[in-house]
C-alpha cells in the first residue's frame, strides 16, 4: 500500500465534499496549487502542520486519511451509523434522568 497515494486520495475526497477547489483549499493552508495537486497525487506528503490545517478545515481526524476503502467508503455510511449510537444512547439517558427526577 502507498501511504502518499492513499493520502492523496483521501484528500481530494475530502476537498471535493467540502466543495473546494484546489486553488481555494491551497490558499486557506497557505500553500500553492501545485503543491496540493503533487500531494493529492501521492507525489509528495504532508508536514505535521499541514496535516493538523487540513484536520481543522475539514474537522475530521487525522486517522481520517489514512483509511482505505475497504474501511471508509467515503460515503459518510460510517458517521451515519455512529450518529444513530449516539442518538440511540443520548434517548436512553434521557430516559433515565426523566425517571430519576420523577422518583424524587
Amino acid at each position: 500500500m502507498n501511504v502518499k497515494k492513499l493520502f492523496g486520495t483521501n484528500l481530494k475526497h475530502f476537498r471535493k465534499l467540502h466543495d473546494f477547489t484546489q486553488e481555494e483549499l491551497a490558499e486557506k493552508l497557505g500553500i500553492i496549487p501545485t503543491h496540493l495537486s503533487r500531494i493529492e497525487n501521492g507525489k509528495s506528503f504532508v508536514t505535521a502542520e499541514l496535516l493538523d490545517s487540513l484536520c481543522v478545515i475539514f474537522d475530521i481526524s487525522p486517522a481520517a486519511f489514512f483509511y482505505t476503502s475497504q474501511e471508509f467508503s467515503g460515503d459518510d455510511s460510517l458517521f451515519s451509523k455512529i450518529d444513530l449510537v449516539i442518538d440511540s444512547e443520548l434517548e436512553k439517558l434521557n430516559k433515565y434522568l426523566k425517571k430519576k427526577i420523577r422518583e424524587k
